[in-house]
């Protein structure tokens, strides 16, 4: 089992978004300044640095079945549009601050839309829908990148996938460390923990159960 799991290791911790620099937050922050303000390039130029991020965040949230009816790019696009009311007052210390913040903006926009689609009894057959044109789109590039950059791009799907379906407090853990940055202390408040410790636990078991669920997956690229 381990020489299974080891590997998944090194390759699913490295398809986690890369942290983000401390020097960027004068840059993150004056671009939020100067959207505030109304200049509409820094808040392109703003959205940009956090797009994939986010877009990675929303797939993981929204999960499977929730993906054949939802397209994360449009909820991705929504939440941008949705948070420039927000943006006017708002102030932040840390880049991860404002990835969270956007995040949940997102997870409004999530909840919203599956409820609307739920109130209208939308049927999730017949036209394709939500991320699967995504995904399509996605398998035509990869058939057209180097094999390096393809396998990175199936990696980042697996891991990406793995976290989907972690239990919500496993899931959340994973999400608000690995890819918002969040401190431990901001972690354990919003899981409702009682301490640093204890949130500690829960992401290693989370790990723990990623690099389990994924090893097959993974073993089936090499």
């Amino acid at each position: 089992m381990n020489e299974l799991v080891e590997p998944a290791k090194i390759r699913l911790e490295n398809s986690c978004p890369p942290p983000l620099p401390d020097s960027d937050l004068g840059v993150s922050r004056a671009l939020l300044s100067r959207a505030q303000a109304g200049d509409a390039p820094a808040l392109n130029e703003l959205i940009a640095r956090y797009y994939e991020r986010l877009r990675r965040i929303v797939r993981i949230r929204l999960g499977d079945a929730a993906r054949r009816r939802l397209d994360s790019g449009d909820i991705v696009q929504e939440t941008f549009h949705s948070a420039l009311k927000g943006l006017v007052d708002l102030r932040v210390s840390e880049d991860g601050e404002l990835l969270r913040w956007f995040a949940r903006v997102a997870e409004n926009r999530i909840r919203d839309e599956i409820d609307r689609q739920r109130a209208q009894k939308r049927s999730a057959g017949g036209e394709m829908r939500g991320d699967a044109s995504e995904s399509l789109g996605a398998m035509a590039a990869a058939d057209s990148a180097p094999p390096d950059v393809a396998y990175r791009n199936e990696v980042r799907e697996i891991l990406d996938q793995a976290i989907a379906e972690l239990p919500d407090d496993y899931r959340e853990a994973v999400v608000l460390r690995d890819f918002c940055g969040a401190e431990w202390s901001v972690i354990a408040e919003r899981l409702g923990r009682a301490n640093v410790h204890a949130v500690q636990q829960l992401h290693q078991r989370a790990w723990i159960k990623l690099r389990r669920s994924a090893a097959e997956r993974l073993g089936a690229l090499d």
